[in-house]
């Protein structure tokens, strides 16, 4: 996976489909990691990450910004 920045809100998204490595570092905020086969619902939490995290398969990894605006890096 090539390095990719990310804006993320409130809304799930997601960062890997359970076929692929990736290391997630935020940049500034507090972001939810929710491993999950399909998007998870907007009342639903995840692992509270603030630093660096990697995912490997077979985790589907989803996040959000537990608030406002979060910046995060994707390799």
């Amino acid at each position: 996976m090539a390095t990719q920045e990310k804006r993320l809100t409130t809304e799930w998204t997601q960062i890997t489909d359970g076929t692929q490595d990736a290391t997630i570092q935020v940049l500034g905020g507090v972001i939810y990691l929710r491993d999950s086969p399909t998007k998870p619902l907007d009342t639903e939490k995840g692992h509270v990450i603030d630093d660096w995290v990697s995912v490997s398969p077979p985790q589907q990894a989803w996040v959000r910004s537990t608030w406002g605006i979060t910046n995060i890096v994707v390799t």
